[in-house]
């Protein structure tokens, strides 16, 4: 089933036959939003504080003098030196940068703004001043790959299958090239479905590889929908979370678990775990876990295979590449974790076999949990005259 280059020749004369601009633009940002970075980073008599606790707010206190820092859903009273407070506590008149950047960085803005405070987001920040604040997680070359690889991210989108997900892509990749949240706009946070769309259409008989089930929670989403599966095969390499996850699937049969990582070959690997669910294989990882291609540890064919591995989904598609090539299984891939991701894993996948419809979701409202997913068809139903 894998294909030739004259496939792949044939795949691209296509799309450059079907195709529509997909062109990203540097949107200028606003005079309003440029008044409040020069306010924030001026010496002031402005009291200024920090929605959230982490790396990114720790980065903005280091960089500029703040009264202190904003989390409703903590008793902590001090953080980094500074007083905890509540949103409903601030002064009037006061400036906050909101450092929440991963699920919900359009509704805590929201909230600010709500309450009738002047606030900046941290994309913002390092959209005028990156030598000033840390970078953000996933995004170290996303300007330069998008800039460099134009003609890879035109041929996904004309791969894309539906509507939603040449909108969703578009969306996603400009705010990934600006750090402009306004382009994020109309998404959620809706990790409750992210990976089961309808066009998965479960049935009976499945059989489930959760690859980097963390908590199991994936896994039980799966059961709920597929109840009469055959099997699960459930991977993950941190032993406190597979502890976890027994707890938690221990009424679900025919499950499973492989404590390794899937990668593209059996090994020993640095792991860093202490990034919770975005711990990852690291070279100067503290720790050393047991990896394994998904080919080296499944025989039976797989008909839905789900990877969320914090970077490594390439190679763990290069492991699993007898699966796609023989059983192509419909497939669900985070690619946010990497840039180049978002064209290198559907050419990689597509060149195992190209038989694959794909479609894109995003599920949340800022750089977190876009998913690729490759649904096996016909080649006449991905547009290929074989």
């Amino acid at each position: 089933m894998g294909s030739t280059e004259s496939k792949m020749d044939q795949r691209n004369s296509m799309n450059l036959r079907t195709s529509s601009a997909f062109e990203l633009s540097e949107r200028t940002i606003s005079a309003r939003k440029r008044d409040l970075f020069h306010r924030w980073m001026s010496a002031s008599g402005v009291q200024k504080y920090v929605l959230g606790r982490n790396k990114y707010a720790a980065s903005v206190s280091q960089a500029v003098a703040v009264e202190g820092f904003i989390d409703d859903f903590t008793n902590d009273q001090t953080y980094l030196g500074r007083p905890v407070i509540r949103m409903s506590q601030l002064p009037h008149d006061c400036l906050v940068v909101s450092c929440v950047v991963d699920g919900r960085p359009l509704t805590a803005l929201n909230r600010l703004h709500a309450a009738g405070v002047e606030a900046l987001d941290y994309f913002t920040l390092v959209r005028l001043a990156p030598e000033c604040f840390s970078p953000l997680d996933y995004c170290g070359n996303n300007q330069k790959d998008i800039a460099e690889h134009s003609g890879e991210y035109q041929w996904v989108y004309d791969c894309l299958a539906d509507s939603l997900s040449k909108d969703s892509f578009r969306k996603v990749m400009q705010f990934r090239y600006t750090f402009d949240l306004d382009y994020m706009q109309g998404f959620s946070l809706t990790i409750d479905r992210q990976y089961f769309e309808d066009f998965l259409c479960l049935g009976p008989d499945e059989v489930f590889v959760d690859g980097g089930g963390y908590d199991g929670q994936t896994t039980l989403a799966f059961a709920s929908r597929a109840p009469n599966y055959r099997r699960i095969y459930y991977f993950e390499p941190n032993p406190t979370m597979m502890e976890v996850s027994k707890k938690k699937l221990a009424r679900l049969p025919r499950v499973r678990y492989i404590q390794k990582g899937l990668y593209t070959r059996k090994g020993v690997m640095q792991f860093d775990g202490s990034g919770g669910s975005t711990s990852r294989i690291s070279e100067t990882g503290q720790d050393a876990i047991d990896v394994i291609a998904l080919d080296n540890a499944v025989s039976e064919p797989v008909t839905f295979l789900k990877l969320d591995i914090e970077g490594a989904e390439s190679e763990a598609i290069d492991g699993a590449a007898n699966q796609i090539q023989r059983h192509a299984p419909r497939l669900a891939v985070c690619v946010y974790h990497n840039q180049a991701d978002f064209w290198r894993i559907p050419r990689r996948i597509l060149d195992l076999n190209d038989r694959y419809r794909i479609y894109l979701r995003h599920y949340s409202e800022g750089i977190l949990e876009t998913v690729m997913f490759f649904i096996p068809g016909t080649p006449e139903s991905v547009g290929i005259n074989l």
